[in-house]
């Protein structure tokens, strides 16, 4: 997603200082120039070269917390609170153990941060740096604006970076089990981090835009199975990439391709034996995957991929159709159709971008028909936006909505 993102979401947090519903009990006033972070913080720095981010051994149950540092993030005006950096374990695609980082931010004053809200962040890029938890200390992560829409509810705030961030690493993307895993799982470990203020037994609310919208959906659906522990409550998604495969042919040769592409990557990162990526690529496909692995959104990549096609980097021409028609390839794609996962038993909202020229808008109805046919409580709001503002007009609705939820408020669903 573009970083002209960081500053209107940054914008937009302050506006939701304001967002939850009515019937709230009045908020108490905070210091003019809170204290943010501890005296002691130590900032991360912004390489893969920081030795914190050397995956120890995946030891312990899903959601165990293996490491912890203070995050200094330049966050004012919420509410006075504390960040963590966390390590912790998690689940890959496949079922191996697996260690996450992540970011734990809790109020220090509020008497509602045992409320847990789960951020599933959006397209961040697959270089290292482009980790949330780095870019939360760098000032330059465009979830600022969730995170202080969740703070100023007076929540606990979990951000995953996902898999794949640590050093070494490979991240998976949009691969829908692996999102909900790294999710459920900072859920889980925000208990346990210095300073917490929720408990094992916390309501968690899970939210998220984009590929986020993706993993809150996923986490949604998979956490009574994977995750029965974890008392979700309530899910806000937006603009989510709910079949991989249509998304795909939708973006394949088109100004957005560069999307579709890190699809692959990271299809390949969580299933290499299925996808072989390396053994398909020609000299031009080895060259642009290795930029991308390097890159943020909006690296001259994002721009460079655009109107080209996989039959572009593949060493015997074979188109994206191809390769969808290849039976372990489209064993994986199969395995990554949310719509055929289970259905959220929580309230789920729901909001898509009616101009979305990236996350295309017809499967996301297709989700939202299939959750509505099971007798999900959920309503899809069509707003008027391409993707990029689309996430901003959301998080006002997300705010609404989860509020609502976790105040025992009704919610207005729409079949």
């Amino acid at each position: 997603m573009p970083r002209r993102l960081a500053v209107g979401l940054l914008a937009a947090g302050s506006l939701l200082l304001g967002a939850a519903p009515a019937s709230a009990a009045p908020a108490t006033s905070a210091p003019t120039v809170p204290d943010l972070t501890p005296a002691t913080v130590v900032p991360a720095p912004a390489t893969a070269t920081d030795p914190f981010y050397d995956a120890p051994p995946a030891t312990g149950a899903p959601g165990t917390v293996l490491r912890t540092r203070p995050a200094a993030v330049p966050l004012a005006g919420v509410l006075p609170f504390t960040a963590q950096t966390v390590l912790y374990t998690s689940t890959s695609a496949t079922g191996a153990p697996q260690v996450v980082s992540g970011t734990v931010f809790t109020p220090t004053l509020s008497s509602r941060a045992g409320t847990v809200l789960t951020i599933a962040p959006g397209t961040q890029g697959l270089g290292p740096q482009c980790a949330p938890s780095k870019q939360f200390v760098a000032g330059t992560e465009y979830e600022l604006g969730a995170v202080a829409a969740g703070l100023a509810q007076g929540w606990t705030v979990a951000v995953t970076d996902y898999d794949g961030y640590l050093n070494g690493g490979s991240p998976t993307y949009t691969t829908g089990p692996s999102m909900a895993h790294a999710v459920l799982d900072l859920a889980r470990a925000a208990s346990a981090v210095p300073g917490a203020r929720s408990t094992d037994a916390s309501p968690v609310l899970l939210q998220g835009y984009s590929q986020g919208g993706g993993g809150a959906a996923w986490a949604a659906s998979l956490a009574p199975s994977y995750a029965p522990d974890v008392r979700v409550t309530g899910a806000a998604v937006g603009g989510v990439p709910a079949d991989l495969g249509a998304l795909a042919q939708t973006l394949d040769g088109g100004p957005a391709a560069y999307f579709g592409l890190l699809g692959v990557i990271g299809l390949d990162a969580a299933y290499p034996d299925a996808v072989r990526l390396e053994d398909r690529l020609n000299e031009r496909g080895r060259a642009v995957v290795a930029q991308l692995r390097s890159e943020c959104v909006g690296g001259p990549g994002t721009l460079a991929a655009a109107f080209t096609s996989v039959a572009d980097y593949t060493a015997d021409g074979s188109t994206l159709d191809e390769l969808l028609a290849e039976p372990a390839i489209a064993a994986v794609v199969a395995e990554n159709d949310l719509a055929a996962r289970p259905v959220p038993t929580v309230p789920i909202y729901q909001s898509h971008a009616v101009a979305d020229e990236i996350v295309a808008l017809g499967q996301a109805q297709d989700l939202h028909a299939v959750w509505c046919s099971a007798g999900a409580t959920t309503r899809l709001d069509l707003l008027p936006a391409e993707h990029v503002t689309g996430l901003p007009q959301s998080l006002p609705l997300f705010a609404a909505w989860l509020g609502a939820v976790s105040r025992g408020l009704p919610v207005i669903p729409a079949c």
